[in-house]
């Protein structure tokens, strides 16, 4: 059976013979396809920030990261006494590796220049390889070997700051409250870059004997202790079981001990990308209304045009609902021409930025030294099917507006 109503709005639709659309259909055309390439570079762009922050900084800072409550993940003057009892705990189902770490807030100096980090000292349990991976020059430093080493690994930016390269020794300062300044000297085995500046103007990377040499050499104490969970286990979960059996563990031996996640460690970060879900969600909003003002608009101009053919249809015999259904199929058609030419911007927008990384960031400001991209097909899909779907019930007000044409006033002074 012939659809009458998509056969009249299709041949309206085709382009073919060299018929060219009238301006307004031109300017709903171009409004969606404007708005969806929005919405898709906003989605991949909030994603990508999201994912490749949360990647980074997972590969610096393990799932869970348990210290003293002073130090809230971090570092402190207040340390952890390696008991029995705590590392049994912390070796519970769900763990897959649990690395000690020993941490110090220090100075490196040079003649001419001095740079603010934070010593971290590791073992030969430390999960490595997301330094390993940003390494630019040399390599990561060789932990628990004997003798014991003074490697360091130090980011591109502290590597520039204190114009010194692989090989080179150099000298950090300590402020120990007893002592006054501890004095150090180590060497520059390795320079990684990550890209995200919180994170490379503060971290330096060394042996975890080197560190608990500053604190009298005593191995029995560490900062911390972390934790990388197995694929599939919830670290919230894991983080609630865990301070309950440390709360335990104070009542029973004295020690105090608190589980942080990355969210609690790098609270800052994780509100600022809360805020670019806010900022996504008003920018979505806001090009799918003004998409819908724009189709709106040119469905109205397009049914006073056809005034004299809606007469003709409605004196032909066509109902009003078929009316209606076929300028609802003249929408569909201009907003799907549309949707395609915004796909394929926007995906090519996207891919460009995803291999070539060409639009840069203020990485003090954004973290990030180029703007992220994430390939979310399904999100992609689920925004078109959005876009289309509101557009179409919008839609159906200027659509019915149609059928109230009337024959006799529309073909009066044919």
């Amino acid at each position: 059976m012939v659809n009458i109503e998509f056969d009249i709005a299709r041949r309206l639709s085709d382009r073919r013979g060299g018929a060219k659309a009238g301006i307004m259909e031109r300017v709903a055309t171009v409004a969606t396809a404007v708005g969806l390439a929005v919405i898709i570079i906003t989605l991949s762009v909030v994603i990508g920030f999201k994912q490749e922050l949360g990647a980074l900084i997972a590969g610096v800072q393990s799932d869970i990261v348990v210290t003293a409550p002073q130090s809230r993940g971090v570092v402190s003057s207040v340390g952890l006494e390696r008991h029995e009892e705590l590392e049994r705990i912390l070796a519970c189902e769900g763990v897959e590796r649990m690395s000690p770490f020993t941490s110090k807030e220090g100075v490196l100096k040079s003649d001419d220049n001095i740079v603010g980090v934070l010593l971290k000292g590791v073992d030969t349990l430390y999960d490595s390889n997301f330094y390993r991976s940003k390494i630019v020059a040399g390599e990561f430093p060789r932990v628990g070997l004997e003798p014991r080493t003074k490697d360091i690994l130090i980011s591109q930016r502290v590597a520039d700051r204190m114009d010194v390269e692989v090989g080179d020794r150099i000298e950090m300062l300590f402020l120990n409250l007893d002592d006054g300044v501890l004095r150090d000297r180590f060497l520059v085995s390795g320079i990684y870059h990550t890209g995200v500046d919180v994170l490379d103007d503060r971290s330096v990377i060394t042996d975890m004997r080197n560190v608990a040499r500053l604190y009298d050499g005593d191995n029995g104490v560490v900062t911390g202790y972390e934790l990388w969970l197995r694929e599939g286990e919830d670290k919230y979960e894991v983080k609630e079981w865990l301070n309950e059996e440390l709360l335990t563990l104070y009542f029973d031996y004295g020690i105090q001990a608190e589980a942080y996640t990355m969210e609690d460690i790098f609270p800052q970060i994780f509100g600022w990308l809360a805020t670019h879900d806010i900022t996504a969600l008003l920018v979505i909003v806001i090009m799918i209304v003004v998409a819908l003002m724009n189709m709106a608009t040119a469905l109205l101009i397009i049914v006073l045009e056809r005034e004299r053919m809606i007469g003709q249809l409605r004196a032909l015999g066509m109902r009003r609902w078929g009316v209606v259904r076929l300028f609802l199929y003249r929408s569909l058609f201009i907003i799907l021409r549309g949707v395609a030419w915004g796909v394929a911007v926007g995906i090519v927008v996207v891919v460009v930025q995803h291999l070539w990384r060409i639009i840069p960031l203020p990485s003090e400001g954004y973290l990030l030294d180029a703007v992220p991209i994430a390939m979310c097909w399904g999100l992609w899909l689920l925004a078109v099917c959005v876009t289309v779907g509101v557009t179409m019930v919008f839609m159906l007000l200027p659509a019915a507006l149609s059928a109230r044409v009337s024959p006799a006033e529309s073909m009066r002074y044919e």
